[in-house]
């Protein structure tokens, strides 16, 4: 009796696995987003700046539905974790390094710091791409190449 129940067990945790296996391999799982379902790849990640900006949040929108505060860098990026935009608002004079930046071609930074106040988007530090001299409004940025913001 007892080796039919280990058995039993033993049957159901090999259909367990082999069915979140073809999950798996399948590459991701379905998530709703704004009513639609989209496809999540089981290698997406959440955007992050090292070290952490002044303030990080989600928004409906990104900087379309946000007014980003004077004296400020605001950034948005698709967070395909989270199926919204994630916002990431800058202070410091500092560098900071991004992972998990990728385009959408909507607009993606305002400058909104001191009048003149210059940021440069970086494919390595020092390796000025663009450059966002303050104040300007929304625009849309290509971060594939871009690894770095140096604000200020």
């Amino acid at each position: 009796m007892i080796k039919r129940i280990i058995a039993a067990a033993a049957l159901t945790l090999a259909a367990t696995s082999i069915t979140s296996g073809a999950i798996a391999a399948e590459g991701g799982s379905d998530a709703k987003a704004g009513g639609a379902t989209e496809r999540v790849s089981a290698a997406a990640v959440s955007p992050t700046v090292s070290p952490a900006a002044e303030k990080t949040f989600h928004q409906y929108g990104g900087l379309q539905n946000y007014n980003c505060p004077a004296d400020r860098l605001c950034v948005d990026v698709w967070d395909p974790t989270q199926g919204i935009y994630k916002v990431f608002q800058f202070y410091r004079c500092q560098t900071h390094s991004l992972r998990g930046f990728y385009s959408t071609w909507n607009p993606e930074i305002e400058n909104d710091q001191t009048s003149g106040t210059v940021t440069y988007f970086e494919r390595s530090p020092g390796d000025r791409y663009k450059s966002s001299t303050a104040k300007h409004a929304e625009r849309a940025i290509d971060w594939d190449p871009i690894n770095y913001i140096d604000v200020c």
